[in-house]
């Protein structure tokens, strides 16, 4: 569970980070195009963008270091493109597998495990709900699919580039947890459609 929250707090130092820059970006946007606001519409509007911040930090930001040294006291602002341990999976369900025969961690849901399997469904899971919510040309199962695929798909591409793994098995994954999300909003018939831009 230590990993999962780990993730969360880092997922979250983004997104209050992020916060003031929306809300001023989104006012001036409304103040131009004069539109009336919903203010239903634009908190759903303003969480579903701070969550994207907070997936976009844990997936296709590369990974940066900031402080002063110790020894030296010099400012030093470091940004890594590259990583010995990344890897390319091209297997469906090669992945998936593994942890689940040869992870000294299966045993331990706290540990790789659950960040890799559960953490990868259901961190994806809010695009299947706050989608539908807000565009309502984007209700249906097939679109929704189709955006989550291409959504996931994306990000592995650009994490090619910046040093972290791209594996097949996080695109199917990720796609379950759209999934998931849209399950949970199509179940519950969550009322706040009607906030939904047609």
């Amino acid at each position: 569970m230590s990993l999962i929250k780990m993730y969360i707090i880092n997922m979250l130092g983004y997104m209050i980070v992020a916060l003031p820059f929306y809300f001023i970006g989104r006012m001036i946007l409304l103040k131009r195009k004069k539109k009336r606001v919903e203010l239903r519409r634009e908190l759903i509007l303003a969480l579903f963008v701070l969550y994207i911040i907070g997936l976009a930090s844990q997936t296709i930001i590369p990974r940066w270091e900031v402080g002063i040294m110790g020894d030296t006291g010099k400012f030093y602002f470091d940004v890594y493109f590259f990583n010995n341990t990344a890897h390319v999976n091209l297997i469906p369900f090669y992945t998936i597998s593994q942890y689940f025969t040869t992870n000294a961690n299966v045993d331990n849901w706290g540990g790789l495990s659950l960040v890799n399997i559960a953490g990868n469904m259901f961190v994806f899971s809010p695009i299947g709900i706050f989608v539908p919510i807000l565009w309502s040309r984007l209700q249906s199962f097939p679109k929704i699919l189709i955006l989550g695929l291409g959504v996931t798909c994306f990000i592995e591409l650009i994490q090619l580039f910046i040093g972290r793994s791209t594996d097949i098995d996080d695109v199917i994954l990720n796609a379950i947890g759209v999934m998931i999300g849209y399950g949970i909003y199509a179940l519950l018939k969550i009322p706040y459609y009607k906030v939904a831009y047609r």
